[in-house]
């Protein structure tokens, strides 16, 4: 009988994340505590403009594991243009780097 020693040891696992991610440069603030704040972020159009995208609310943050990769994943809101645009921002933990997906 296994008493449920070991049962809960590694963290679940949300699977393959759908949809096509970006590349982007990521500004962040680190609060006291060590959380992780984006504030601005940049990325390249298909046209080879960078766009800037500044005061990035985050509406909520929680770390995952997408197929056993470390992620924290970042719901978002900013303004983009003139329109009001929801976004996820991800962060992988173990590549240091940063990932949008619109």
């Amino acid at each position: 009988m296994g008493m449920g020693i070991g049962i809960n040891e590694s963290l679940p696992d949300e699977g393959v994340i759908t949809g096509k991610q970006e590349p982007v440069a990521c500004s962040v603030w680190f609060t006291s505590t060590g959380r992780i704040m984006p504030k601005i972020m940049k990325y390249k159009e298909t046209d080879g403009e960078i766009v800037t995208v500044n005061q990035i609310h985050v509406i909520s943050s929680a770390k995952k594991n997408y197929c056993g990769i470390p992620t924290i994943e970042f719901q978002c809101e900013s303004t983009i243009g003139r329109y009001s645009t929801r976004f996820r921002l991800y962060y992988y933990v173990e590549k240091q780097e940063w990932k949008v997906m619109w």
